[in-house]
Parts: C-alpha cells; sequence; structure tokens
C-alpha cells in the first residue's frame, strides 16, 4: 500500500525520503566508494572515502571555467544546512588532497558535535 493510499491525517509520522549523496571514482564513475542519506551518514563513511573522490566532489573547475561543488550542493538543498554548505565550497577552495579530507572531516565533526 502507498503513503498517498494510507490515513493522510497522519503525515507527521512520515519523513520525505532524501536523494543520498553518492561518492564515485571520478575517472571511473560506475565505482561507488559510498553513499550518505543524512549528515550523520556522511560523518560515519568520510575515513573510508578516498581523499581524492573528496576533493573531487567537494570542489572542482569545469571545462568551461565554472566551479562545482557536489557536496555543497547537497548539504545546501538536500539537508537544507546553508551556512554549512558555504563552509564546505570555502574549504574546498583553499584546500586540497588529504589535507582537504582532514579539513572536511574536522569540519563535519564539529557541526554533528555542535548540534
Amino acid at each position: 500500500m502507498l503513503k498517498s493510499e494510507t490515513n493522510s491525517s497522519n503525515t507527521e509520522n512520515f519523513k520525505p525520503i532524501s536523494p543520498p549523496f553518492i561518492f564515485r571514482d571520478p575517472n571511473s564513475p560506475k565505482l561507488i566508494y559510498s553513499m550518505a542519506h543524512t549528515l550523520q551518514e556522511l560523518v560515519e563513511i568520510l575515513p573510508y572515502v578516498p581523499f581524492f573522490s573528496i576533493e573531487f566532489h567537494l570542489y572542482r573547475i569545469e571545462k568551461d571555467n565554472s566551479v562545482i561543488s557536489d557536496l555543497g550542493s547537497w548539504i545546501r538543498y538536500i539537508l537544507g544546512l546553508e551556512e554549512l554548505s558555504k563552509e564546505v565550497e570555502r574549504l574546498g577552495s583553499e584546500f586540497d588532497g588529504l589535507e582537504l579530507k582532514e579539513k572536511f572531516v574536522h569540519l563535519m565533526n564539529a557541526h554533528i558535535f555542535d548540534e
């Protein structure tokens, strides 16, 4: 039975289903390292995601010189965390490699534990 077929007056117990963030290999998009549906899940999987995948999804410059931040967009539009997305995008523009991963993990942990 679909949710729409049930008693619609009891909708406060249902949460919308959000698309997960999927960490893929930049050179082989079919290769998936991990995925997260929530910020908590993101924090839990980050230690296992290669730094180059985090770097690719956090900040990259396309051929037309546009800047893409898949993670920043997911945090902003799916999780609704505008200020955190700005911090994430700033990190991506300032750091790279293992240093970027370390700072990103630290930022995510700080955000989770400050809430």
